[in-house]
C-alpha cells in the first residue's frame, strides 16, 4: 500500500472516529452541566394563618414547635401511593417556622407527602403497601403538595425553598378531662386528688393512606383500649375542691359513637368525721355514648356531689362537654 493510500484511510478512520470521541467527553445525565443537573436541596417554611383568621377559618393552626419533626415522602407527580414505591423520604425538624432536613430532588415535578406524629422523637413510617397504621395516641396529622415543580431558588444554587399553602391536618381527636366538686355539696369534703383518670372504649389503631383525607376502614373492629389522663392542675390537697383539676391534653383515635365511652376515676377524698380528719380513696365508674370526630377538641368536665360518708354509692359525676376545633398547640400535644 503507498502512502497516499495510508494517509487517506487513517483520515477516514479519524473522521468516523470523532463522534465517538465527542460522545464520551459529553457528561452523563444527573451530571452538573446537564439540562437535569445537580439534585436540589429542598427547605420548607410551615403555613401561618393570619391573625384574624385563627378565630374563623376551620382549619386555622399555628406553626409546629421547635424540635417537632415530620416526614416527608416524594413520589413521582400523579404517581400511585399504593402500587409505587416513594422515590426517596426524609426527616425534617422544625425551627422558628422553617423545616430542615436531606430530601434532594432532580429538577422535575413531583408529588410530596408530609406526615407528622407532632414529636421530637419518632415520625409516621409508611408500609410497604402504602398505608400507616396509626395507633391509639398518636397525634398524627398530615398535608400534601401535589405537581410541585422542583427548581433552584435562582441559577447556580441548588437550594428550594417551599412555603406550605395549608397547615396540617389532624386526623385524631384532642381530649382533656377535669374534675372539681360541685358549688353545692350535701357533704363537703376537706381535699380531693385526682389518683388516676382512664378512658376507655376506643380502637387500638386505624390505617391511613398517603394522600388521603380520611382513615381507612377496618372490617371487625373492637372498641378495648384505654387511654390514661395525668398532669392533672390544682391537684393537690391543699387546692380548693372546687378548683378545676384539668389534665394534660390527649390524642385518641375517633369514634362512630357505637360503643360506649367509659371513665373511671380513682380519688382520694379527704373528709370531717365527728371532727376526725379522715381520707377514702375509692374508684368512680362513668359512662358515655359520643361521637369522637377528627380535627375536634373535647373537654369531659365531672362535677362531684357528695353524699352521707362518701363511698363509691353516694358520689355522681355531672359530665359537661365542651367542643371545638382543634389547634397545634405545640407546647402541650405531641410530646
Amino acid at each position: 500500500m503507498n502512502k497516499r493510500l495510508k494517509l487517506w484511510i487513517g483520515c477516514c478512520l479519524c473522521l468516523l472516529g470523532a463522534p465517538g470521541l465527542t460522545g464520551c467527553s459529553e457528561q452523563a445525565p444527573g451530571e452538573p452541566g446537564t439540562e437535569e443537573g445537580d439534585p436540589v436541596s429542598l427547605r420548607f417554611s410551615l403555613y401561618r394563618a393570619e391573625a384574624d383568621e385563627a378565630s374563623t377559618r376551620a382549619d386555622a393552626a399555628t406553626d409546629m414547635a421547635d424540635g417537632k419533626t415530620f416526614c416527608i415522602y416524594a413520589f413521582p407527580a400523579g404517581a400511585s401511593t399504593t402500587t409505587t414505591e416513594p422515590l426517596d423520604h426524609k426527616v425534617y425538624t422544625v425551627k422558628s417556622g422553617v423545616a430542615t432536613g436531606e430530601l434532594y430532588l432532580y429538577r422535575g415535578t413531583y408529588d410530596l407527602y408530609l406526615v407528622s406524629y407532632n414529636s421530637s422523637t419518632e415520625v409516621p413510617e409508611l408500609k410497604t403497601d402504602g398505608t400507616i397504621q396509626v395507633s391509639n395516641g398518636k397525634d398524627f396529622m398530615y398535608t400534601s403538595l401535589k405537581g410541585i415543580v422542583v427548581q433552584p431558588n435562582q441559577t447556580g444554587e441548588n437550594m428550594m425553598d417551599v412555603v406550605l399553602p395549608a397547615p396540617f391536618k389532624r386526623l385524631g381527636a384532642q381530649i382533656k378531662v377535669s374534675v372539681a366538686a360541685g358549688d353545692f355539696q350535701p357533704v363537703t369534703p376537706t381535699s380531693l386528688v385526682v389518683n388516676s383518670f382512664e378512658m376507655g372504649g376506643l380502637r387500638a389503631s386505624l390505617p391511613y393512606t398517603l394522600g388521603g383525607t380520611t382513615w381507612g376502614a377496618v372490617a371487625n373492629e373492637t372498641f378495648a383500649t384505654t387511654q390514661s389522663f395525668t398532669g392533672f392542675t390544682n391537684n393537690t390537697a391543699s387546692h380548693d375542691i372546687k378548683t378545676s383539676r384539668e389534665s394534660t391534653p390527649v390524642v385518641v383515635l375517633p369514634v362512630d359513637g357505637s360503643a360506649m365511652i367509659s371513665f373511671k376515676v380513682n380519688l382520694t377524698v379527704g373528709y370531717n368525721d365527728n371532727g376526725v380528719s379522715r381520707k377514702t380513696t375509692n374508684t368512680y365508674p362513668a359512662e358515655i355514648q359520643k361521637v369522637l370526630l377528627p380535627g375536634m377538641t373535647y373537654m369531659f368536665a365531672f362535677t362531684l356531689t357528695f353524699y352521707g360518708i362518701l363511698d363509691p354509692a353516694d358520689l355522681t359525676l355531672a359530665i359537661g362537654e365542651y367542643e371545638s376545633t382543634v389547634t397545634l398547640d405545640s407546647d402541650e400535644m405531641g410530646k
